[in-house]
């Protein structure tokens, strides 16, 4: 049990690193606003926990008629 809550944390760090170190190239090499690459970073928080396809379906059953 406690071994695998080390690898779960070991694998949110290393997400969380490797995002982070994209996104530092990323910027490093483009001028880029911050408010557009804060809505990059929400919308990829969202798709990463799956939230991103439970809101489109929410507002796809509330716009039909």
């Amino acid at each position: 049990m406690l071994t695998r809550r080390w690898l779960l944390l070991a694998l949110a760090v290393v997400l969380i690193t490797s995002h982070a170190l994209a996104l530092r190239f990323a910027l490093q090499h483009k001028n880029v606003a911050a408010s557009v690459v804060a809505g990059v970073m929400f919308l990829v928080v969202m798709t990463h926990l799956g939230l991103l396809g439970r809101f489109y379906a929410q507002f796809r059953r509330r716009s039909r008629p």
